[in-house]
């Protein structure tokens, strides 16, 4: 049946000459993965150049709930970028943004707010002027709240620990590695009151946002049993070089 459908890009793999798989996360139905036929050609439903990560879709599809993949009749731009793709620092955010949704979302589970959370990144990240360098990490803490796991700095009082497994602060430092030092505790509860609108006010050296970034992706690893490495790792830290 045909079914229309908001998308967002998270990957895209060429499997043959011509044709590739685009897996996405859509407003209608999660996650879902399309195969697009022709990508080259003029005639083709989905062209490349639309697949560029976190580009927002409007897909009409072929759907069949039986099939893994799926087959795009048409689509369109659904929100045209004005500085990502030309921006380096924004485009590594984005790829790596991407990368995390597409390790983190595995199932095809319909969650508009999810959908819409997602959506409204993608446009304040192609927007802002001011603390780009911290978006990722505002992303990471809003993107756990919905995914139900975040932490809270509530119980954060001078010289705790931050326990990584049990996302609670602590007086003593257990035994366990999964647990921050006093130093990088008080940064991560700091980095519990980013958002989109003060992220900008945030001065973080470059250190201590690539230390920040590393033990979020460790909380996110001890949180989510699935996710993984990311490969888009390495080119967000040098943005930070």
């Amino acid at each position: 049946m045909l079914l229309k459908t908001s998308a967002i890009v998270l990957h895209a793999l060429k499997y043959s000459d011509n044709n590739v798989i685009v897996h996405t996360y859509t407003e209608e139905h999660g996650r879902m993965a399309y195969v697009v036929r022709g990508a080259q050609s003029k005639r083709s439903a989905v062209r490349t150049a639309m697949l560029q990560p976190l580009s927002i879709l409007n897909l009409e599809t072929y759907h069949n709930p039986n099939r893994e993949l799926q087959q795009v009749r048409e689509s369109h731009i659904g929100y045209a970028f004005e500085s990502l793709p030309f921006d380096p620092a924004k485009n590594a955010l984005a790829m790596f943004i991407a990368e995390l949704l597409y390790r983190s979302l595995r199932v095809p589970h319909t969650d508009p707010d999810l959908y819409r959370f997602i959506h409204r990144s993608v446009c304040v990240l192609d927007g802002i002027q001011k603390g780009i360098g911290n978006f990722h990490l505002a992303f990471l803490l809003q993107f756990a709240r919905h995914m139900g796991f975040a932490p809270t700095n509530d119980g954060y009082f001078e010289k705790s620990f931050f326990d990584l497994k049990n996302g609670i602060f602590v007086a003593e430092k257990p035994s366990a590695d999964n647990c921050l030092n006093s130093y990088d505790s008080a940064l991560f509860a700091a980095s519990c009151r980013l958002s989109y609108d003060n992220m900008g006010e945030f001065r973080l050296s470059r250190d201590d946002r690539k230390m920040l970034l590393s033990h979020w992706l460790a909380y996110y690893r001890l949180h989510l049993p699935q996710f993984s490495e990311l490969k888009s790792l390495e080119v967000s830290y040098q943005l930070f070089d």
